[in-house]
């Protein structure tokens, strides 16, 4: 084999390692890529479900405050009889409950927008953990229809069922800073399972 044969085989050689090289190096490339295009998905799912988490946690929470003011009455409230009817005190409260429930509301549908975004990436683990907060949610909507309720009975209601009554009312209200609530912690214990579930994305963010 001639000197010319031999330089011209190591230089077809050469060209296709370096054709294999460059291959190589893209897919490796494009891995990297795309698991980083993932990884920052994941931050920003996870980061907008906490968001949404900790947003419908703190209008659950302004929901059961339990001081109303004056101006959440409706507007002629004060000024009626002071011995008003029970169906006019159900009437305010609920008047309270409606508008203060449509924060919580708008919260929710968020929490649910991010619940949905979080579901396609890692399945159905999360939503066992939100179904906690709609849990909540739903048991707060009946205590406080309950509650609504035995204003319009004149409180016989929680009268015939004191432990209704008093579970009634500690599920509608509750100060921000009483940890002892049962509500109040069942809360606390959904956010906290939803923040573990998250917080392995966050630290990859």
């Amino acid at each position: 084999m001639h000197i010319s044969e031999i330089l011209s085989a190591v230089k077809d050689v050469a060209l296709a390692l370096a054709g294999v090289t460059t291959a190589v190096v893209a897919v490796l490339g494009l891995k990297g890529w795309s698991r980083e295009l993932r990884g920052k998905a994941a931050f920003e799912v996870a980061r907008g479900m906490a968001k949404a988490a900790y947003k419908l946690r703190d209008e659950i929470t302004l929901c059961r405050g339990p001081f109303i003011r004056a101006a959440e009455f409706p507007e002629d409230y004060q000024s009626q009889a002071p011995n008003k009817s029970g169906e006019v005190r159900a009437g305010a409260y609920d008047h309270v409950f409606a508008n203060r429930w449509r924060a919580v509301y708008a919260a929710l549908q968020e929490f649910d927008t991010q619940t949905l975004e979080a579901e396609a990436l890692w399945g159905q683990t999360i939503r066992t953990k939100t179904d906690a907060l709609r849990t909540i949610l739903s048991k707060l909507s009946a205590a406080i229809e309950a509650f609504i309720d035995n204003q319009a009975s004149e409180g016989k209601s929680f009268e015939f069922d004191r432990e209704l009554g008093k579970k009634a009312r500690s599920e509608v209200f509750a100060a921000s800073s009483d940890s002892t609530n049962p509500l109040s912690v069942e809360l606390a214990v959904a956010v906290l399972a939803i923040e573990n579930e998250l917080r392995p994305h966050l630290r990859r963010g």
